[in-house]
């Protein structure tokens, strides 16, 4: 009997895993890459694979200089081994947060001296909502997450021994930290270096943490690790390397709002509260219970304790840091979730003893349960009447120049998914508290754990590619048609779309045509060569009205058109052949695209629209037109 109880905390532990390998690697290829941030790094690695150019990134034809170098040789690598397309590009990004998950929950496992902690606290990361829909895109931070993570783990473990078997893990934290530079610059030193000193001097062990950590190596494999690109990178671009990615990358987004994404300083509570449910809400009481409910004393005995106050003060130091960051988005504070799985763990643990009824643990985490969870059963159980009723305000909000979506001119019918996310929530939090009334705690930590999957599932598995299937599965099915079609001497634009995507799917550069440029545009589309343009079926009677504009195609939201010779091509048909026998003294009329001297070739057009090599037209007829 012993030995069988010994062995439900392990299989625990592989049947999390399982479920988050599931959760994280299933369907990678259903959803289209969405925008913008997926497509640009698409793009960017589809540039690099095509150029052989493997140190600069490059986007439509630019220097790509927001983060550094290590995702996108991630993203190369894993599309070289399985294949172009979607699952190569989310690969790492799974790989790294499946990699999260089993750290996790080894750490707790080894500090706590019991597996079935480990596994709920490898439980409560792989199956929160934000978490598992960063690790399923190819974004930069799951992999930041990963790095960030492995190197406190390394600074605890170091300083918990004390027989100078530590010295190997401050070498693991010096290359942990060394690679998430590499993986998203300066963000890396601002979450792992406050974390570590605040626990040191929290555990009275600064001095002794200056004094070991390796200085000499530490360094010299942190700058092995980054200076051959950063120094390559800057010796080949000197003072734009330094402007692009530290002043306007890391700088201004610390300082000014980039691109709209503003948030006040409480912008990551309901992030997290709503982000992380239903494990934010037993992380709460447990945050307080480490904090001000463990004596030092106590974690001088107990290694778990001692864990409890680094996954506390790492929490703060991550929400505190990118709440002052100016520039705020869902997914940076994803290096904060595996601190917060660790304090959920323990709290939940507790609540299957029948241990947290504190005077304030107890209300706390079921008032925060039943908020949080109580809005998204409510918010997904109003989809399908919401949609429909509010659409045409969506469609309203939408800027044509900045938003990467052309949403459909009809509210999509999503109605069995939204519902049964809805159901699955509201049943989960139905039999938590049904099990805490009958002081049932194992039916409650499996409430809890079980619950959040499927609900995960059911939202990222079956939800989500239903609404891809309208925002964005159209756009990549015309994109791949008219790379299909179109020929290598045609020239391809946007038109009131910026869409990274698009690039990738089509595989060349798309110069960007703004909607108040409709002069460049009629300029474009008067070329004798084949010109296409996507656009937005919103714009079709601001495109209709534009000279030589020809629909070929339109999806959900999204148009495609193009000039008389793109049109042509599109239907596989042969243009009508030129009349080349007229009268020598007959009046010659000007076509009506520009002559052979006057073609735009499609590398002269700027992202912004503009032609260098165009001639101007004079500013009086230009205003007339508009």
């Amino acid at each position: 009997m012993k030995t069988g109880r010994n062995l439900k905390g392990p299989l625990a532990l592989l049947l999390v895993l399982a479920a988050a390998a599931a959760l994280l690697l299933s369907g990678l290829g259903d959803i289209p890459l969405t925008d913008r941030d997926e497509g640009e790094y698409a793009a960017a690695v589809g540039a690099m694979r095509s150029s052989g150019d493997w140190l600069v990134p490059t986007l439509n034809g630019r220097s790509y200089l927001e983060k550094p170098i290590l995702i996108f040789w991630a993203m190369a690598g894993s599309q070289a081994l399985v294949g172009d397309g979607e699952i190569g590009a989310r690969l790492p990004s799974a790989l790294a947060a499946f990699a999260m998950v089993l750290a996790v929950g080894i750490l707790v496992w080894r500090t706590g001296r019991r597996a079935s902690l480990g596994a709920m606290a490898a439980a409560a990361l792989a199956f929160c909502p934000l978490f598992v829909l960063v690790g399923r895109a190819c974004l930069t931070d799951a992999l930041l997450s990963l790095w960030t993570t492995l190197a406190l783990m390394a600074v605890f473990l170091a300083l918990e021994s004390e027989d100078g078997r530590g010295k190997g893990w401050w070498l693991v934290a010096w290359a942990a930290l060394g690679l998430g530079f590499l993986t998203k610059g300066p963000v890396a030193l601002a979450v792992v270096l406050p974390s570590a000193a605040v626990y040191a001097l929290v555990q009275g062990r600064f001095i002794y943490a200056l004094r070991n950590a390796r200085w000499l190596w530490g360094l010299l494999i942190f700058l092995v690790i980054n200076l051959p690109w950063y120094g390559l990178v800057w010796w080949k671009l000197g003072d734009q390397f330094i402007d692009a990615f530290f002043i306007s990358q890391n700088l201004r987004r610390f300082t000014e709002i980039l691109l709209g994404h503003g948030g006040g300083l409480a912008y990551y509570l309901p992030v997290l509260l709503f982000g992380a449910f239903p494990f934010a809400a037993a992380a709460l009481p447990e945050l307080g219970r480490a904090l001000f409910q463990n004596p030092r004393a106590q974690r001088e005995l107990d290694p778990l304790s001692r864990l409890h106050m680094l996954a506390a003060v790492a929490l703060l130091v991550v929400l505190v840091v990118f709440s002052l960051a100016a520039t705020k988005q869902i997914n940076y504070i994803l290096p904060a979730l595996p601190f917060m799985a660790m304090l959920a763990a323990c709290q939940i643990s507790r609540l299957g003893e029948g241990r947290a009824h504190g005077r304030l643990a107890w209300p706390v985490f079921w008032i925060a349960l039943w908020v949080s969870g109580g809005v998204l059963v409510v918010a997904l159980a109003a989809v399908p009447a919401a949609l429909p009723l509010f659409w045409d305000k969506i469609l309203a909000s939408i800027r044509f120049d900045s938003s990467e979506y052309a949403l459909p001119l009809r509210a999509p019918m999503m109605v069995l998914w939204p519902l049964l996310a809805a159901l699955t929530g509201g049943v989960a939090l139905y039999l938590a508290s049904w099990a805490a009334r009958r002081e049932r705690g194992r039916l409650l930590t499996w409430s809890l754990g079980a619950g959040a999957a499927l609900f995960c599932a059911v939202v990222f598995l079956g939800m989500f590619p239903q609404a891809a299937g309208v925002i964005q599965q159209p756009a990549k099915d015309m994109a791949l048609e008219a790379k299909r079609r179109v020929g290598e001497q045609a020239q391809v634009m946007t038109y009131g779309l910026w869409k990274p995507s698009l690039i990738y799917y089509t595989g060349r550069n798309l110069p960007r045509i703004k909607v108040d440029q409709q002069v460049a545009l009629a300029k474009r589309l008067s070329s004798v060569d084949p010109v296409y343009v996507f656009s937005r079926v919103r714009l079709r009677d601001k495109l209709a009205a534009t000279p030589g504009f020809k629909i070929l195609d339109q999806q959900e939201g999204y148009l495609l058109g193009g000039n008389q010779a793109a049109l042509y091509q599109w239907k596989g048909e042969a243009p009508p052949p030129v009349n080349t026998n007229k009268p020598a003294t007959a009046p010659t009329e000007r076509p009506e695209g520009p002559g052979p001297q006057e073609k735009y070739q499609p590398d002269t057009l700027a992202p912004d629209g503009h032609n260098p090599a165009a001639p101007e037209q004079p500013k009086t007829k230009a205003k007339e037109i508009l």
